[in-house]
């Protein structure tokens, strides 16, 4: 799988260039899951972001529980996971696949690395996250 063209399509990484985006992409791990099968569990403390390469996913708050809905589903060139790149809280929800599904991850380790070494990774994450946060607020204004 070509990482690079991957984190191309993704939202998150649009405003990085292409040499940064070689950069993140050597740091990518690919991860085939099931349907059904949990990929991250609310609660969790799992730092890795996460990128929907093939197939889908639910979002599920409180999985297993007698309160348990689906809040999204994401399809291929979705991410999530993201702020746990940034931060060292738990995860807020569960993620579910939905069918075979494959993702690719980014751990917050060799992420957090890597902008030590290449700051641009982390102004260029930080536009991307903001446009992202503007978006939120101008539906909610």
């Amino acid at each position: 799988m070509d990482f690079v063209e991957l984190l191309q399509r993704v939202s998150l990484f649009s405003l990085m260039s292409r040499g940064d985006l070689k950069r993140l992409a050597k740091l990518c791990q690919e991860h085939d899951f099931s349907d059904g099968q949990v990929i991250t569990r609310e609660g969790d403390l799992d730092g890795r972001l996460f990128v929907v390469a093939s197939g889908q996913v639910k979002v599920v708050k409180d999985l297993g529980g007698p309160a348990a809905r689906e809040v999204a589903v994401l399809g291929p060139n979705s991410h999530f996971g993201e702020l746990a790149l940034v931060d060292d809280f738990r995860r807020t929800a569960s993620v579910v696949a939905d069918g075979p599904t494959r993702v690719v991850s980014l751990d917050q380790w060799n992420f957090r690395d890597t902008i030590k070494k290449y700051p641009s990774v982390a102004v260029e994450l930080m536009q991307s996250l903001a446009r992202r946060l503007r978006n939120v607020e101008a539906q909610h204004c």
